[in-house]
């Protein structure tokens, strides 16, 4: 794994670390402090910014801007029917939204424009705000409660990492949705039928994927994709996840396009199952050994630390796992 790799892994399991459980007795609070924050800053990371010039087209209906590796970055995401072109995610802030938005008016025409978001993290959501009024914003009912409950605080979070990140969060906002939906929302968008579903609670507890049958494209969030998977949500289980697993398996998909990192297949699903199993064991092992929750944590992570190189990610879910299982 690069060097890049390992940063981006480690940033992202810094930066959600506040969301990982709630209200967990103090030894499983997961704490992110000011130098650490500050250390990031100084990894002179490439500045958090959609690359529009880089949109390319992965199957008939179907087109992506890569996130190019850089933290902050997500994989945006434009399916076009003969009315209407639905966008999955925005980019960090309004000024990504902006461009992302601009992207969206060129491919749509004059269709109807909807936009999505995988989840409520900054860097997939604060960008709608960019987006013109006319546009129809969609969203679960489970990403409505994150944002109720947890607000902009990892977006100031955000804003402390550079000056860069600072400006590009100004003045932030979530945008009211337009349509929420609990389960299910199909949208015709011309001759193309596009589903949404709502995942949650794994990653987040308002997780939404789209799915494109026509094409075999699934646009899975952080539910599934390269990288070791977080439990960022107070609602994280493994068993709702490994549901979540199987519902996607059922799909079938060709193409997995994730939140982060490169597009993909079902190996993501795979990568994410033997995981789990790896924690589970060890978990269940170490507790019936009598090991508290801090030494489960560090003997399981010593134990797969040259597996799995993200130690903040192992730590949720090695805490996730004792909570939940016997």
């Amino acid at each position: 794994m690069s060097i890049r790799t390992r940063v981006v892994l480690a940033l992202s399991s810094l930066l959600l670390a506040p969301l990982a459980r709630a209200e967990p007795p103090p030894s499983a609070q997961p704490v992110i402090h000011e130098d650490q924050l500050k250390k990031l800053g100084e990894q002179r990371l490439p500045d958090p910014l959609v690359r529009v010039d880089q949109l390319k087209k992965i199957s008939a209906h179907v087109s992506i801007i890569p996130d190019g590796g850089v933290p902050l970055v997500p994989n945006v995401g434009f399916i076009l029917g003969d009315k209407a072109l639905l966008v999955v995610d925005t980019g960090l802030g309004a000024r990504n939204g902006a461009a992302v938005a601009r992207v969206a008016k060129r491919l749509a025409d004059k269709r109807r424009i909807y936009l999505v978001t995988t989840h409520a993290h900054p860097e997939h959501d604060l960008g709608a705000q960019a987006f013109p009024a006319n546009i129809t914003m969609i969203r679960s009912e489970g990403e409505e409660k994150d944002i109720a409950e947890s607000g902009l605080s990892l977006a100031q979070m955000f804003s402390r990492m550079s000056p860069v990140n600072a400006e590009l969060l100004k003045d932030a906002r979530f945008r009211e949705a337009d349509i929420t939906f609990q389960d299910t929302l199909d949208l015709d968008l011309g001759a193309l039928r596009v589903r949404l579903l709502a995942f949650g609670p794994n990653h987040t507890r308002g997780d939404t994927g789209v799915w494109i049958e026509a094409d075999r494209v699934l646009f899975s969030g952080d539910v599934a994709m390269q990288y070791t998977a977080a439990f960022a949500s107070p609602s994280s289980t493994f068993a709702h996840w490994r549901k979540t697993l199987d519902e996607v398996e059922a799909l079938k998909p060709s193409i997995i396009v994730p939140s982060h990192g490169p597009v993909g297949g079902l190996e993501f699903v795979a990568g994410y199952r033997d995981f789990f199993t790896s924690i589970q064991e060890r978990t269940v092992a170490a507790k019936k050994a009598g090991r508290t929750v801090d030494q489960a944590v560090a003997e399981i992570t010593k134990d797969l630390s040259s597996r799995y190189l993200d130690p903040m990610r192992l730590d949720w879910a090695i805490r996730a796992a004792y909570a939940e299982f016997n």
